[in-house]
């Protein structure tokens, strides 16, 4: 697989350029590359011209500024020091969007090998920013708290449980008590909540025992606030990542549950990711470590001997997902060597694509984005190759793939993809 560190190398010389701050090697190592061809000459004229930086940066967000930064110190392990100042610090942020711009300009050249050519209506028009920490939280009776709007700190109590908000996008739930129903309080009525990240949004949550949920944009999760000692039940809509925590009353460990589109996934304790969006064609489960079972929920009772149909139920390893396809006979196969690193991109921040068509790519995008997309003409059959950070403007996508052919009608949210 391709090491996209040389991206993040090339991209922090740029921004080094920008700042004046290049030493004598690093201006050598630069120059290097702009004269490995012409389009990187053209590519670095570009990405340093100031009008056109300085407009790509005013459509960051300041949280996006703030996303963008975690996002390097992601990539690249750098860290702030403490004797950075506060505008220092403001700076260095700022030059971390500026970062991500670079980055995702180079990877113009990583998916077609060719300039990219930008329309001045989408140059004009197509400034929509990437989404953002944003839930709305479902309490027992029914009201409603807006997670983006809330301040930090404690949000609501439901029974036992106090539910605190934190400032960096995540829903915690602190239990007074065992977050695991004891005998004497088994009949009574489980209270839940249900947490939903609009079309542009994303949040996480800590579960009362512990486990901790990424949920994607447009997707929902529906759970007690306490759970019960025969099973830890939640109900997905849409894509989520789950870190699941042990749980063990007395001596028996208490299985962890989440029943999404046709199937229900049982674990004990264990790392994976479901992708349950009403508008994909498979339900994928991909299993990074421990092990889970998959049962296939709209599958009759009785076995089926043709091969072709696919399994009741499967056992996944690390490294395996499980793929349902719909139908009248809906099949549930298992992918032995799954790609990892593309299943879980969403939650490191990035669009990764390995061979993936223009109308996965444009879904993913119109969740993201908040958009709302539409083809005419013919549907291009092109299939796409690489990765880009999700913190960026849209038109930094609509130059990716431009390039490669595809043109864009823009009209409010509304985008029509013609061919």
């Amino acid at each position: 697989m391709e090491d996209f560190g040389g991206y993040f190398k090339q991209g922090e010389l740029i921004v080094k350029y920008l700042k004046g701050e290049l030493n004598d090697r690093e201006k050598e190592e630069l120059d290097q590359w702009i004269a490995q061809s012409a389009h990187n000459q053209t590519l670095f004229e570009k990405l340093t011209e100031e009008d056109n930086l300085t407009l790509q940066l005013e459509r960051f967000t300041p949280s996006g500024k703030e996303e963008a930064w975690e996002r390097i110190v992601a990539e690249t392990g750098r860290k702030s020091t403490e004797k950075t100042t506060y505008i220092g610090i403001r700076w260095m942020r700022y030059a971390a969007a500026a970062l991500v711009l670079v980055v995702s300009g180079l990877l113009v050249y990583r998916f077609t090998h060719k300039p990219a050519v930008v329309s001045p209506v989408v140059q004009r028009h197509s400034d929509f920013v990437p989404g953002t920490n944003k839930a709305v939280l479902t309490l027992a009776d029914a009201s409603q708290i807006n997670l983006d709007d809330a301040v930090n700190g404690e949000i609501a109590k439901q029974a036992d449980m106090v539910i605190t908000k934190t400032a960096d996008g995540q829903l915690v739930y602190n239990a007074s008590k065992s977050p695991v129903s004891s005998a004497q309080d088994l009949t009574a009525k489980p209270i839940y909540n249900t947490i939903t990240t609009p079309r542009g949004g994303k949040f996480r949550v800590i579960l009362p025992d512990g486990s901790k949920v990424w949920l994607n944009a447009a997707s929902s999760l529906k759970y007690p606030t306490k759970f019960h000692r025969s099973g830890r039940n939640v109900e997905l809509s849409g894509e989520a990542y789950f870190e699941i925590a042990r749980c063990v009353d007395g001596k028996k460990a208490v299985p962890f549950r989440v029943q999404s589109a046709g199937q229900i996934v049982e674990v004990l304790g264990t790392h994976f990711n479901i992708n349950s969006y009403s508008d994909e064609a498979i339900v994928k489960t991909t299993l990074l470590e421990g092990s889970v079972k998959v049962v296939n929920t709209q599958a009759g009772t009785e076995p089926d001997t043709n091969p072709e149909s696919g399994s009741l139920a499967l056992v996944l390893k690390p490294g395996q997902q499980s793929q349902l396809a719909p139908g009248s006979r809906p099949k549930l196969n298992v992918i032995a060597q799954a790609d990892l690193e593309e299943a879980v991109a969403w939650k490191n921040g990035q669009f990764q694509f390995r061979d993936t068509d223009l109308q996965t790519i444009m879904r993913q995008i119109s969740r993201w984005y908040d958009v709302e997309v539409d083809f005419q003409g013919k549907i291009p059959e092109a299939k796409y190759r690489g990765k880009i950070s999700r913190d960026v403007p849209l038109s930094q996508i609509f130059q990716i793939l431009q390039s490669s052919g595809v043109n864009f009608k823009i009209d409010g949210r509304k985008i029509t993809v013609k061919s």
